[in-house]
């Protein structure tokens, strides 16, 4: 699809990208203390740029209604066949990002590697940095109604859907 997508298909497959944002909020920690310490102005924008999405950040970053949002999108959206595919691949990919994002942080906290020295917080920016370049890039696909293409991402995606 190269810019054929409704506006209201392109707000909702842009809006999609909250979860995996919200992930990546998550694992951003190291990243956000360096930048309060090197460029407050640069965190205070960031944080200002954020603010129209807080109530949707919010409750996606809430365990239950994080829960909730991926199992009502998975079950009502993505399988459902009437909504146009510009979305549900959107809203599926954004939920598989979010939980590479979510599982990649989850497991360095088990295994204890957040907390090493130089290796953890290394991890976590690549986590963190990455999702947001994803978030990024697929926001801005989707204002332009294009699919955004990640590799290997996008191919698992374009296997589930029909």
């Amino acid at each position: 699809m190269n810019g054929s997508a409704t506006a209201l298909d392109r707000a909702f497959a842009a809006l999609a990208y909250v979860m995996p944002l919200t992930s990546a909020l998550g694992v951003g920690g190291a990243f956000f203390g360096f930048l309060g310490e090197q460029a407050p102005e640069v965190l205070n924008l960031f944080f200002l740029l954020l603010l129209p999405l807080t109530p949707f950040i919010m409750i996606e970053s809430s365990r239950f209604l994080g829960l909730a949002v991926f199992v009502a999108l998975f079950a009502f959206v993505v399988q459902n066949t009437s909504i146009s595919r510009f979305i549900r691949f959107n809203v599926l990919q954004a939920i598989l990002v979010s939980f590479v994002i979510s599982v990649g942080g989850l497991a360095m906290s088990i295994l204890g590697l957040a907390s090493i020295a130089v290796l953890g917080p290394t991890i976590m920016n690549a986590l963190f940095l990455g999702g947001m370049a994803i978030v990024i890039y697929g926001v801005a696909q989707s204002v332009m109604g294009r699919y955004a293409e990640i590799p290997t991402v996008s191919d698992a995606i374009n296997m589930q859907l029909p």
